[in-house]
């Protein structure tokens, strides 16, 4: 494992899911397939800047799914 995902910074799994996917890109690392969903949401909310806002990013993300 790259780290342990947990600890103030990390709230949720949602939050620790988010890291896991930047770590495993920096690292130049392929996401398999089944986490990809992952991945994407990410990429999504990764400059978002607040919980605020990276709540409303996986909501609008699950209700067009």
């Amino acid at each position: 494992f790259l780290g342990v995902m947990s600890g103030p910074l990390v709230r949720s799994s949602y939050r620790a899911g988010r890291l896991w996917a930047t770590a495993m890109r920096k690292k130049g690392r392929e996401i398999p397939a089944h986490l990809e969903h992952i991945a994407h949401i990410a990429e999504g909310i990764q400059d978002s800047g607040t919980t605020r806002q990276e709540a409303r990013t996986l909501l609008a993300h699950h209700a067009t799914a």
